[in-house]
């Protein structure tokens, strides 16, 4: 057969009639399988033929006339490792009230998704950003919350990347509807300020199809993921909680929650000890969806959380037995450089050179790759003193079990578009949801394994530039193929993400 390349199956995609899934019935509940399957890659679909009729969409907001709050470079924050920044992490249990600089602030927000680089020459400038995203096509928006801010008006406020600046949405105190969100009465209660995360789905979708939810998720767990790390270099004291009423947060941001749609909550303050409080409300996803135009959209809006009637809380996913046999990798002592540095100079590769990385290498991105939503496996193609093969990462420090023995590079670029970059890498790390989560957690757990995936993906990222290696994020492949050669079944388990890591050539600053 011969080989397409990524852009040869793009193009084949766009060609087919078949590419898009049939859409379900009006009064079916849409399911965290029933999206998944939706937006896989086959030799059919999903098509992209919005890149072939239409204008990229611009990759920021332009607010005309919008009062503006320029932002200052920043300030300096503490050299505190990757590692320490990963492993010393715990989500605030309360926050004081206390205000944080702006300065601070301005330095978040540009580790978080600001810009990092520029391509000499480019015209119109073309800008790299503190986070990868799908294609430089940039879906993510980042919004502020301020209440606590010294040097700030309280007010909702959109980040402008390009200009590092605050463009006032809203004036006034709104933190508190923020707060009456989510789940948990005063789980950001005395917090300095909450960053609110949404993707433009057009943006991903001109390109990649249905496809593209997927990837805006992902990209919204790198960017917080981003923003986590560089609040712990600045000693401030963050919370995630996953569970909050999505239309309430659109509304605040004077966004409709389809073309635009809040997909994550971030709040930041000085840490405080956990104080007792009521009870949590509960949260229910809204369920039907007829007024949706997809599979994809009808999804989102029935996996939106509104308030119900008191139930059980979602319960913890079960971890997945590894296989028999276990080994353990060789461990050096961990790098240091900044998170900080690292997240500003992190580049996706453009391609590899085809050589060994050490083990040591591998443990550490291996720790850090670990999510605990997630199954994680690799292929494993050149690493030192490792035998080529697939492997699953087992319970214990630098411990990997052998799932499938063997040279699986042109099975792995096959199964990838074609691409030749998934042969030369290293190694491949695979992120697998399980899909069956509806009865414990409702449909919507499968936003929030993408959004694992994104974090779990930028820490690889990460590790990958404190080694003095490279990564980049192949989140395109035949889904089928892939679960296959990975040994699950595309049904209750499934590969959603996909990162690669070795000696590489990274794109200019």
């Amino acid at each position: 057969m011969p080989r397409l390349g990524r852009r040869g199956f793009l193009r084949l995609a766009a060609a087919s009639t078949l590419a898009r899934p049939a859409r379900a019935g009006a009064a079916e509940r849409p399911t965290a399988y029933g999206v998944h399957r939706a937006t896989r890659n086959t030799w059919h679909g999903p098509t992209a033929i919005g890149s072939l009729l239409t204008e990229r969409p611009p990759s920021e907001k332009p607010y005309p006339g919008a009062p503006r709050v320029a932002l200052p470079p920043g300030a300096a924050l503490a050299p505190l490792s990757l590692a320490d920044a990963v492993h010393r992490y715990t989500a605030a249990p309360a926050f004081s009230g206390e205000p944080i600089a702006l300065g601070v602030l301005a330095s978040l927000l540009k580790l978080t998704n600001g810009v990092t680089g520029r391509i000499p020459g480019s015209d119109p400038p073309e800008l790299r950003r503190a986070a990868p995203s799908a294609g430089a096509l940039y879906a993510g928006e980042v919004y502020v919350v301020a209440e606590r801010v010294d040097g700030l008006a309280p007010g909702v406020y959109a980040y402008a990347v390009a200009e590092h600046a605050l463009v006032s949405i809203r004036s006034g105190r709104s933190l508190g509807e923020v707060a009456h969100a989510a789940s948990a009465p005063g789980a950001i209660d005395g917090a300095a300020c909450a960053v609110l995360l949404s993707n433009v789905f057009h943006r991903y979708a001109w390109r990649y199809g249905p496809r593209a939810y997927r990837y805006a998720l992902i990209d919204s767990g790198h960017i917080g993921e981003n923003l986590r790390l560089a609040a712990a270099a600045a000693g401030l004291g963050h919370a995630s909680p996953l569970r909050f009423a999505d239309d309430a947060l659109n509304a605040l941001l004077a966004i409709d929650g389809r073309e635009e749609a809040v997909c994550a909550l971030h709040a930041l303050g000085v840490r405080a000890a956990p104080r007792g409080g009521a009870p949590g409300r509960t949260l229910v996803e809204q369920g039907g969806a007829d007024g949706a135009r997809t599979e994809v959209e009808r999804y989102h809006e029935a996996t939106k959380l509104t308030w119900g009637a008191a139930g059980s809380a979602p319960a913890a996913r079960a971890e997945i037995a590894p296989p028999a046999g276990t080994l353990r990798l060789a461990s050096a002592p961990a790098p240091t450089l900044a998170v900080t540095r690292a997240i500003h100079q992190r580049r996706s590769a453009r391609g590899f050179r085809e050589e060994a990385i050490a083990q040591e290498a591998l443990g550490f991105a291996l720790e850090l790759a670990r999510s605990p939503g997630l199954a994680l496996r690799l292929v494993v193609h050149r690493v030192a003193g490792l035998a080529p093969g697939i492997y699953e990462a087992a319970a214990g420090e630098r411990m990997l079990a052998e799932v499938r023995p063997g040279s699986f590079e042109r099975a792995l670029v096959r199964a990838c578009l074609f691409q030749d970059k998934a042969g030369s890498a290293a190694v491949a790390f695979a992120w697998l949801a399980d899909l069956r989560g509806a009865a414990a957690a409702g449909e919507r757990h499968y936003r929030d394994r993408l959004l694992e995936a994104g974090a779990a993906a930028e820490r690889v990222y990460l590790a990958a530039e404190s080694l003095g290696l490279a990564a980049r994020n192949l989140a395109g492949f035949f889904d089928d193929s892939l679960n296959d050669l990975l040994g699950a079944d595309g049904r209750e388990r499934a590969v959603v993400h996909l990162t690669l890591l070795g000696g590489g050539v990274t794109l200019p600053p």
